[in-house]
């Protein structure tokens, strides 16, 4: 089989005929080479300037859909009403959206639901950290007693700590479950708080080294005058507490108090969006939650409480959630029969998430906490096979950060050394070859694993595109653009499957495939070599894309300033 991996050696020329043969023969070549990119261009131009409609993959027609107008309309007074019902009165959010606190099953008892019916991109949460960020002690491990120290060393240690309180696991009930001492807890308690808090503190309190850091910090709350809210000294229950409120709460960018209030969902409809600063002279530190698609009135409004959760295998998602969180999400029957629970009788996306786990059909069977899953065979197996390609892609991608920081510290490529680049050649081969391998290792096409195979296949081919063209030849950057869309395409049709069309993550994967397509029109020969289909129908692809990378964002717009001018006090 030839490699299909090797672009890094060979000539210049984009034309299949051998260069061997002179005269008229290669004159008609470079002629229809030239008819050819004329015609791409020419369908380019067509469907450049066509605004009425679309077209998608298949080449059928689509309406053109406009963008969302809904806005929902809150003020000052609005806002100071439905927000001084919140367990924090006094530290309100900067923009509580169409969303109310009530009662529910899951987390600690509260959640957030839609009050409205809720187009996708509705921005429904606009919070500052009330923790920023973590200690350079913390980076790195899960959130430990380095980071109750970093918050015993702020000036707002006190406000933060009583903030904390009314956090799962909230101190009323911890109190309630310790009453008469810690050795006398017993199980006699709901399931639930059984396992995410005593189970957890008597693990904590084996630890000898734990125990004498948390005497050290009751000792510093004290000296600090660091109390509850009832003026109580710190002790080494609420030091506990305190520890799970973060491991239970904690974002990698902070502490969030409303933020903790949304409940984890395996299918989520909301995207947190990372933090950032407005350009206002205030320079507000925020982040925003938006709906990723429709939420009816009444639907509990969710978050994954994972990064990238499409791009993690079931097993690791069930381990960590367990590790992290203490709550289960199951097995196959549990975890099926959320996804066939959906609000929508025909729940093709649910589908589409359960299939996406199967490794040659089946779903691979695991624990919660990583442990024998009994006696052999395929399951067992199938276990191993996608622990395996995680473990190989998380070494992949510690590469791939090490030469992203390389050439980030660059300000120009042709100032790096060839080792820099020999090292980002050989990682796109050895991803190009791992997502052959796994391919036929996982027996399924559409794995979430690949997802994640073909986004670091694309993201080192960013690298190598965006500051090492100098070090290659026309064909090679030709070639290696051509391996760039044979990952981008499997992985937006993967992405549009489970994230339906208006997430903001399937429409950066539109414009990767927009842009691919774009750069290989301009190689007629290269693009037609791939069969994806004739240029014309390229064309309409290109076209497709880049209008849905508009159509999308234009449900995310970039209103926060008028947002929070629109609750402001006047």
């Amino acid at each position: 089989m030839a490699d299909p991996f090797a672009c890094f050696g060979g000539d210049d020329s984009d034309s299949d005929s051998s260069s061997a043969d002179e005269g008229n023969t290669n004159n008609n070549s470079q002629n229809e080479d030239d008819k050819n990119i004329d015609r791409a261009r020419q369908l380019m131009d067509t469907y450049n300037n066509n605004k009425s409609t679309t077209k998608n993959d298949n080449d059928s027609s689509i309406t053109a859909s406009p963008p969302t107008t809904f806005q929902f309309h809150s003020s000052y007074e609005d806002q100071k009403a439905r927000t001084s019902s919140l367990p924090w009165p006094m530290n309100p959010p900067l923009y509580l959206g169409p969303m109310e606190l009530t009662k529910c099953k899951e987390g600690g008892g509260r959640g957030y639901i839609a009050t409205l019916d809720l187009p996708p991109g509705t921005c429904v949460l606009l919070e500052q950290p009330i923790v920023k960020g973590w200690s350079e002690a913390q980076m790195g491990k899960r959130l430990g007693l380095e980071s109750i120290q970093y918050i015993f060393e702020r000036d707002d240690a006190k406000l933060v700590i009583q903030c904390m309180e009314e956090l799962h696991p909230r101190r009323e009930k911890v109190l309630e479950i310790y009453k008469e001492g810690v050795d006398a807890a017993t199980s006699d308690v709901d399931s639930s708080d059984g396992t995410q808090i005593i189970d957890m503190i008597s693990n904590m309190n084996s630890d000898t080294s734990h125990i004498k850091q948390v005497k050290s910090l009751v000792e510093h709350a004290k000296d600090h005058n660091i109390t509850n809210s009832d003026g109580s000294y710190i002790e080494d229950i609420d030091i506990n507490r305190l520890l799970l409120t973060l491991r239970y709460n904690g974002f990698d960018s902070g502490l969030y108090l409303h933020f903790s209030m949304v409940n984890h969902n395996e299918d989520p409809n909301l995207i947190k969006f990372r933090p950032s600063i407005n350009q206002n002279e205030d320079g507000l530190y925020y982040s925003e939650a938006r709906t990723t698609r429709h939420v009816r009135k009444g639907e509990a409004l969710t978050l994954h409480y994972l990064e990238n959760p499409r791009e993690v295998s079931h097993a690791t998602r069930r381990l960590i959630l367990w590790d992290q969180h203490r709550f289960d999400i199951g097995d196959e029957p549990a975890y099926k029969q959320f996804l066939d629970n959906g609000l929508y009788s025909d729940n093709e996306r649910g589908n589409h998430i359960y299939e996406s786990e199967l490794v040659h059909g089946k779903f691979p069977k695991s624990t919660r906490d990583g442990a024998d899953i009994g006696e052999g065979g395929n399951e067992r197996d199938n276990v191993a096979t996608t622990d395996n390609i995680e473990k190989s892609l998380d070494d992949l991608e510690e590469m791939l950060v090490e030469i992203q920081a390389i050439t980030q510290l660059q300000s120009n490529g042709k100032n790096s050394d060839d080792s820099t680049f020999d090292r980002a050649a050989a990682l796109e081969l050895t991803i190009g070859e791992l997502i052959f391998a796994s391919k036929s290792t996982l027996g399924n096409t559409n794995h979430i694993l690949l997802s994640r195979c073909w986004r670091l296949h694309i993201d080192i081919i960013e690298v190598i595109l965006s500051h090492y063209t100098f070090k290659l030849t026309e064909k090679q950057s030709v070639d290696l653009m051509a391996r760039f869309l044979l990952s981008v395409k499997p992985l937006l049709e993967s992405k549009r499957c489970i994230l339906g069309n208006a997430h903001p993550d399937v429409a950066r994967t539109h414009q990767d495939y927009s842009m691919a397509l774009q750069a290989l029109l301009s190689h007629p020969k290269k693009l037609l070599s791939l069969n994806l289909g004739s240029l014309d129908q390229c064309s309409k692809m290109e076209h497709h894309s880049r209008k849905e990378k508009e159509r999308i964002d234009a449900m995310y717009p970039k209103d926060v300033d008028i947002i929070l001018d629109s609750v402001k006090k006047k």
